[in-house]
This record gives C-alpha cells, structure tokens and sequence, in this order.
C-alpha cells in the first residue's frame, strides 16, 4: 500500500465514523430530550446515573447512563473526523506523512536534548493527535455499547398485571422506558401520543444497534490507525520488506540473519586455511590458538559453547585484517601499540571434561572484526584441551532493521569491481549505524576496551567506523550520508547523529567536532559540516519538523562561523583540527570552498524553511556566497599550475581537499573546470591519489571528495579510473576484509599505516577498516554515473545527467518518502542509447543527455505512448523536462 494511502484509509474510517456518529445523535438526542423534561432530579445508584419516576404511585428508577454516554461517543466520533479533516487542510497529504514518519523524539531522558523540545511539537504533533484521539474515541464508543447493553439486558420489565398498589417497580432503561412503561401509561390517551410513543421507541431500538456498530468500526478504526502510524514512522520499512529476487541482490554483502557464523578455520601461525567451518576445533596445551574467519566484515557480540579439561582459561581476540590475528586484538580503544589485549572466560579446572558456554559481556561489544582467534591459557603441566563447539556471532550494528539485506537503493553496472565497491561502501555504512548506547568509552582505559559509551538519544546514530571510534564525526558524514541515501535508505541514524551535535552546541554558537564522550571541539570545518550534513538529511527525507527545531541554533552556528570572515573576504580559521591534514588555520582555502558551499545550502535550507521571519534570509545567505567565491578565486588561484593554492599566499603546497571540492562546490569558474581535473592526476598512484597536504598516505575520504569533483567537471571515465585504482586496490586486498568493507585510509607503500605519525601512534592496527566517510564512490555511482539525483525535497524536483564513462550500460533506484526512483541506460554497439526512468508521480524532472557526439533521431516514451517536449541542442545535448506520471519512460536516440 502507497505510503499516502494509509492515512487516506484512517480518514475514510473516520468519515464512517462520522455518519455513524450524527445519526448516534440523532437517534439518541430526542429520547434524551423527552426523558430530560419529563423527569426529576438526577441520582446515582450503584454508580450509574439514574432519574427517580413513578407511575401510578409505583417508584422506580429510569436508567440515564447508557444514553449519556452514547450521546457522548457520538461527540467524540465527530471530533476525530473534524480533528482529521483539520489536520489533512493545514498539512495536505503529503506532508502528514512525513510528520508522522518523522515524529519529534518523545524519549529523551537528558536535559541537554528536552530543554530544545518546544512543547507544541510534542503535543500539538499529527502522530500524538491521532493516536490520541483515535484511542478515545475507543473508549468512548466502547463503553457506550457496554453501557447500553449491559443496562438493556439488567433492566426490569413491566408487570402491567399488578400495577394498583403502591410497590417499587425496579430500575430500566430508556429503551424499555420508552416501549413498555409509557405506552401502557398513556395507553388510553389520544393517538398522537401514543405515535410519538412509539416512533421514540424506535429511535431508542436503532440507537441501541447503531452504538453496536460504531463500536465495532471504532475499534477497527483504531488497530488499523496504531497500524498506520506504526508503519509510515518507520523510513520505508526496511526491516519488514519483501523482495523479489534481483540480479544485482548477490551482490549485497550483508548476511541474512542477524546471527552469523564463521566460513572458515585458520591457523594462527601462517593464516593458512585448516577447514571449512565447523572442522577442526580441538586446542591442546598453553598458546595453541584457532582463528575462525567470518568472511567480511562483522560485529557484535560472540556465543561460544566448549568443552574443557584440565586448569586453564579461554581467551577471545579480534582482528579486521589478517596482519594482526594472533593472541591480542588490534587497536581501538585510543591507546595504540598499547593494545586492547584479548577477553577470557571464567577459568576452569576439571579433571573430566565439562561443557561450559560464554557470551561477551555487552560493554566488551567488537564493533568490527573479521577474524576472531580462539585460544587456550594454562600453565599447567597436566594435560589441558578445550574442544570448541558452536560459535556464533549476534550482530549489533543496523539496530532498527530485522532484514538486514532490506536495502532501498540499488546499483548495477557492466563492470563488476564498480558494483563490488558500491556495495562495500553500503555494507560499511551498516556496520556503521550502531546501537546508541555502544559508543567507545572515553578517556581511554588503561587497558582492554569497552563499548558503552552513551551516543545520542534514539534507537541507532550514524558512527565514524565499525571498530573505532565509534563517535559522530560531522566532517564524515559529508561523503557517508549521501552514500546511505542512495543505498540503505536509512537515514534515522543521520537525524539522531546531527541532533546530538546541536544539543551540545557552546553559547557562542560554536559546534563540536565530535560527538559525546569525544566531544572534542575547536574544528571550523567540522562545524560546517554539522551545517552542511543538516542541508543534506532535510534534503533526501523531506523533514521539515527537523529543520525547524535545530532552525535557532542553525542560525547561531552560521553566525558564528562567518564572524570569522576577515576584510580579504575570506574565512579566517581559528579552529584549526581538521580530517588529518597536516595544516590547517588563517585563510585555508578548503575551509573556504567548505565555507561557500554552507552558504550556499543555508539559503536553500531558509527557502523550505516555513517560519523564516526574514524574508532577505536567503539573499542575504546568496549574497555572501558570492563575495565569497570572488575572494577565494582572487586570492588562491594559482594559475600557473591550473589548481587552487593552499592558503592565501605564495605557498606552493596546492592541496588535494581544495582543489576536489572546488569543482563539488562549484566554485571554480566553468572555465577552469577541465584543467583542474586534469590537474588533481599528477598525485595519483597506482593505488590511489596522494594528498599533498599528508602525504605519504591516501586518504579515500578527501578520494571521495576528489570523484565528485570529477563527476562535476565531466570527467567520467576519470573518476571510474580513481574508483578502481583507489577502492578496487582495498576490494582485491588479501588481508582486507574480503572486499566486504572500505578502510578509513593507508599507505602509498600498500601498506595500512595510515597516518601513522599523524596522531595514530605509530600503530598501523589501529586503522579502521569499515569507515563510512571512505564510501564516496556508492554515492557517486548512482548520482554521477547513472546521474539520478534528487533537486528537492525528497525529490520534488529531481535530475537524470547520465555520463557514460567507460561502461556500456549502468542502472540504480532509491526510495524517498514520495516513493520509488529508478533509472538506467545502455549504448549499443551501433550507436543507439537507450536512456530510462522512473519517478513518483507529480514530481518533476529534468533529463540532460549529453557527450553523444552527432544525434539522429531522438524518440520519448511514457509507458509506450509518445512523449513530446524534446529538445536537441545545437551542441548535441537532449534535454526534456517531465511532471513524471509513475510510469517508465523511455528516451532512444540514435
């Protein structure tokens, strides 16, 4: 069912509703009226609302109850429809579902998150409106038709055979009342009355079985409501979807199950393969070790069963890449070469061998590994085994998915190390979406590790990496958030990641660098990037309830940071830590391109944004922009080398950061464009482009940055050749994590030291291997390749600039709240393209199809009917723009 049917559905059973309830009114309000001015005081017996009568000197009681309450459910019947209909009139569809798909958190226990939570976007808020209504109208109905029932089968009946003497005749209700006691009191009275009589007995009967009906259609109206609104709060229900199976689906490197278990047992000594799993499993005497390899990347918590004899203990080490398997784990809890050691079992001593069975604490979560290594302790001289049995992994990362192979996008190319890579870079951003209470614990232990740091309020945020530092780092979410759009679709942990940076944002505006219990601080273009990652989530999901609660302090982060702005133009960093580049600070020209691009954005942001009070907000935001692009290319361009400089001065260091978001930024001159793509390849390796600005090392973060620079500038088969240099070197790498992930960064040499003295400590084992701000090349892949992307809120607006590259046919689809995106295209060896797509209905679409050389004839079509509009350019460039229909259409030229 289509997300904006559902709550059409809710609405129609409250139109029901409606019906039901005016004529649960009319039939019960004149009977009401009668009894009401024809009676006394009101009392209550037994707790029920009761009128003492009498007929010829007999006294009894006239039941009120029922009817007050089913007039009651009648009101409220009413209310929920017009509460409804109010609701539909001031949001439109549309909009409903995304308030209610995206509710304002209502769990946050800290002060720092509920001080932000105004309270009408609690209370006031559709999801909370509904539900509220819809479970009184329940309650109401419910009780009425109980009510009326009950009180119709307790009540007395008339005896008319003995009525002379003075007696208490019992308690009835007014359906009785009405055709039993007034009729044979007026029963010689004249015939009009006793008309009335009888059509108010009749209102009183229909009424008893209408409360009967608008009970039942209440309490359906109601589970299907709790259905709805539990459905459409999730982002697209990944975990409960059902697919059909696809080509590209084998694709996909996450496992089926959230419990995993290992394909294979190495040994410890040369990682040489002893068995398939399960195999061997026997460990006899102190340090004998068995590695089981899971194959790719994974994390969580380790089930072990084992039988034991003899004194000694099990010992659990971990490792993400070969290098490091042995009796220690590699590094991640901040101490280096330090090391977080290894985890063991309580330890035994049994003269016959006992079956014993372990789970990992919870604190002692492994975010990331591949390989785990099983060993045996003793420093006894009696003979001591251990025999393993079952080893299971429960996966912790994608908290909120059962299915975790649910993805909503898809890529699917005629290059298979192209396909590899985009989905290595959507499994990363899975094993990077944690629960929210295992963040790495902060300062550093002394020894060991601990994952139980508190992250962010919610069910799962968006880390930097697997194993470490499990943190929200602002400056990541650059490359990862467009990543996981296109891929998983689950942007939940991005939302509940950017909301814990506002919450600890300092009085003076500024944001942090990272998130708690980091909390490092003093980056300007991380707190830029907590603007631009703000930009890009409103973006994709629509979510404008999110946009006006971090609006105010948006604004005081955009003030602070432009403060900074000095008479050059130019932004003048003072907060000086950045992604690892070994200089940063005064007019640093990426902190500029970066500067530029949140200007940009903030206009855009203050154009969605409904209750912007300044109507020049987004000019003013435009206008900046502008100045600003002027001084960075008056002062940084360097034009004897074709690329931006460093900082504004004569430095010769031109930087590999700058250069790429220049041409992703847009602000380079269309001019320069092709050379300074060209340019970004002197620093190219065989296994990827070297940042000057660190070198020795590569970095597939400011990579990721440079393939969108790439993308802008036209450049296609460049960018595909950085992705297999850069990305298809780490998927081949036989100690890597089998292709499954990709690394935060490494070595020119091949080696994994990334910026080993760069802050690392020298401790190549620290380097994670499942960083998500590496997954530029899936976002690339889908928005550049294929070209889909969106332009607008959730993808009102959107655009299909397919570039061909190398490739003979490419394709991709994501999901956004409006529904489902698709495109694709294929060249054929005589010359024919074939370009497709498909939108959601009533959005709007621009197609540019270009680098086609000479253009033939050019055929569109919309699910097999001919599509006017086309245009062919004078420099062979077709263009169309479409309100798409939700079907496919279909673009030939030849």
């Amino acid at each position: 069912m289509k997300e904006e049917t559902k709550p059409k559905l809710v609405f129609w059973l409250c139109a029901i509703q409606f019906v039901a309830s005016v004529l649960i009114l009319g039939l019960n309000i004149p009977p009401r009226m009668f009894v009401r001015l024809h009676g006394g005081p009101d009392k209550l017996v037994e707790g029920r609302l009761t009128q003492l009568r009498q007929i010829n000197g007999s006294g009894f009681d006239l039941d009120l109850w029922s009817v007050e309450l089913a007039c009651w459910s009648g009101v409220c019947g009413i209310l929920v429809f017009l509460a409804l209909l109010i609701a539909i009139c001031c949001l439109g569809w549309t909009r409903l579902v995304r308030k209610i798909r995206n509710p304002t958190s209502l769990t946050a226990k800290e002060y720092h998150s509920m001080r932000y939570m105004p309270a009408k976007m609690v209370f006031l808020h559709p999801r909370v409106i509904i539900s509220a209504c819809l479970l009184l109208n329940l309650f109401f109905a419910a009780t009425a038709c109980v009510a009326v029932f009950v009180n119709n089968a307790a009540s007395g009946h008339l005896d008319t055979s003995d009525t002379s003497g003075p007696r208490w005749l019992g308690t009835f209700d007014i359906e009785v009342y009405l055709c039993e006691l007034v009729p044979w009191w007026i029963r010689d009275g004249p015939e009009m009355a006793l008309m009335l009589t009888r059509e108010r007995c009749m209102l009183a009967t229909g009424a008893r079985w209408l409360t009967l009906f608008s009970s039942v259609l209440s309490v359906v109206q109601f589970f299907v409501g709790v259905w709805v609104v539990d459905t459409i709060s999730r982002p697209l229900s990944p975990a409960s979807e059902k697919r059909r199976v696809r080509p590209w689906d084998s694709s996909i490197y996450a496992p089926s199950a959230r419990t995993v278990s290992p394909k294979s047992i190495l040994s410890v000594g040369n990682a040489s393969i002893i068995s398939p799993y399960p195999g061997a499993n026997t460990l006899q005497g102190n340090g004998s070790a068995l590695v089981f390899d899971f194959g790719l990347e994974v994390g969580g918590i380790v089930h072990l069963s084992y039988s034991a004899t003899g004194t000694g203990v099990l010992g659990l080490a971990f490792s993400e890449a070969k290098n490091w398997i042995g009796l220690t784990s590699d590094s991640s809890n901040g101490l280096f070469e330090a090391g977080d050691g290894a985890i063991y079992d309580t330890p035994f001593n049994t003269a016959a061998a006992s079956n014993r069975s372990y789970v990992m604490p919870d604190e002692k979560l492994r975010g990331g590994f591949r390989y785990l290594t099983l060993f045996l302790l003793t420093n006894s001289t009696a003979a001591t085994s251990i025999d393993i049995g079952d080893v299971q992994l429960e996966l912790a990362f994608q908290p909120t998915w059962a299915n975790l192979r649910a993805y909503q996008g898809y890529f699917h190319s005629s290059d298979e190390l192209l396909n590899r890579v985009w989905y290595a870079g959507a499994y990363t951003l899975q094993t990077n979406a944690v629960p929210v209470n295992t963040g790495r614990a902060w300062p550093a232990m002394s020894a060991g590790w601990a994952n139980n740091g508190s992250l962010a309020n919610g069910s799962t945020v968006i880390v930097d990496g697997a194993k470490r530092d499990r943190a929200v780092w602002p400056g990541d979410m650059g490359v990862a958030v467009p990543a996981a759009y296109v891929s998983t679709g689950e942007l939940e942990s991005v939302r509940n990641a950017l909301q814990v940076m506002y919450d600890y944002q300092e009085a003076d505006g500024a944001i942090p660098e990272a998130g708690p219990p980091l909390l490092q601080k003093g980056s300007d273009t991380y707190h830029m990037w907590t603007m631009i990652g703000t930009y890009n989530y409103v973006l994709y999901t629509g979510d404008l309830d999110f946009l006006e609660l971090v609006w105010e302090r948006y604004i005081k982060a955009m003030d602070y940071v432009y403060a900074k702005v000095d008479g050059s133009g130019l932004l003048n960093v003072t907060g000086t830590r950045d992604w690892a580049r070994w200089q940063q600070g005064w007019n640093n020209t990426q902190a500029n391109m970066i500067l530029y691009h949140t200007l940009t954005t903030a206009a855009t942001l203050a154009d969605w944004h409904t209750n912007t009070t300044n109507s020049t907000l987004s000019s003013t935001f435009l206008s900046r922009a502008s100045s600003l692009r002027t001084a960075i290319n008056t002062h940084t361009w360097d034009a004897s080398a074709s690329l931006y400089r460093d900082n504004a001065t004569l430095t010769t260091l031109h930087p590999q950061d700058a250069n790429a978001l220049s041409l992703y930024f847009s602000v380079a001159p269309s001019n320069q464009t092709s050379a300074i793509s060209a340019a970004l390849m002197q620093h190219w390796t065989p296994i990827g482009a070297e940042p000057p600005e660190l070198p020795g090392n590569i970095s597939p973060f400011i990579s990721s940055l440079e393939l969108h620079g790439h993308i802008a500038a036209g450049a296609a088969t460049r960018a595909l050749d950085l992705v297999r240099r850069s990305w298809g070197w780490y998927a081949d790498h036989a100690n890597g994590t089998g292709g499954s992930t990709v690394i935060e960064g490494y070595r020119t040499d091949g080696s994994f030291g990334y910026r080993a003295e760069r802050g690392y400590g020298h401790d190549p084992s620290y380097v994670s291997h499942a960083h998500g701000w590496s997954a530029g090349p899936t976002s690339v892949l889908t928005e550049g390749i294929v070209g889909l992307a969106v332009r607008d809120l959730a993808g009102r607006k959107w655009a299909l600039r397919p570039l061909w590259g190398d490739l003979e046919f490419a394709r991709a689809g994501f999901s956004t709240p409006l529904g489902r995106f698709e495109a694709g295209w294929e060249r054929g060896e005589n010359g024919m393209t074939v370009v497709w797509w498909n939108a959601p209905e009533g959005t709007k679409g621009e197609v540019v199809v270009g680098s086609l050389g000479s253009v033939g004839e050019v055929t569109l079509e919309d699910g097999g009917e001919a599509v006017e509009g086309v245009e062919v350019g004078d420099d062979g460039i077709v263009r169309v723009e479409v309100v798409a229909t939700g079907g496919e259409y279909k673009m030939v030229i030849s």
